[in-house]
């Protein structure tokens, strides 16, 4: 069983006490995907350490419990999303294509951004759609609604 925060639950909770789980509480992230997005299953993350956002390449395959897309548009090491301190943070890695929170690029082509701090219902774009072959094939990039939960389960502050 696996209860709103990704926390796999091994026993059901019994009246009285709390159940018991694979790991101790830590900060999660939840990439849902935009209509407007190269489709993606949705993606929940463990913030324990950060976490890389890129392309799929041999050795880093797509799943649901990483931050690795099969989308051509994206760097292999496109961008860092962390928690710290109680904030959430997302970093652009030097990326070609740019990394946006709520339509905002956070650093010009190939350049490392800042990290800037993010909220729970931004809208974060990795990548640009790119028009190959005269405009005959578009590689779109990836849109998600980003959910954040702190490590106690509650969902992070909203803009």
């Amino acid at each position: 069983m696996v209860n709103i925060v990704g926390v796999r639950t091994l026993v059901p909770p019994t009246v009285g006490g709390p159940p018991v789980t694979e790991s101790k509480m830590m900060a999660r992230a939840i990439l849902q995907c935009r209509p407007n997005s190269h489709p993606f299953p949705e993606r929940t993350l463990v913030l324990d350490q950060s976490v890389k956002i890129g392309r799929s390449v041999a050795r880093a395959r797509p799943a649901t419990s990483n931050a690795i897309f099969d989308c051509k548009v994206l760097s292999r090491n496109h961008a860092l999303l962390w928690y710290e301190n109680g904030k959430f943070y997302l970093q652009d890695t030097k990326s070609s294509n740019g990394t946006f929170v709520n339509n905002q690029r956070l650093s010009k082509g190939s350049e490392e951004s800042a990290p800037r701090e993010v909220c729970s219902g931004d809208i974060v774009q990795f990548g640009v759609d790119v028009m190959e072959n005269s405009k005959k094939v578009t590689h779109g990039c990836i849109v998600a609604t980003l959910k954040l939960y702190m490590p106690d389960g509650q969902e992070a502050k909203a803009r």
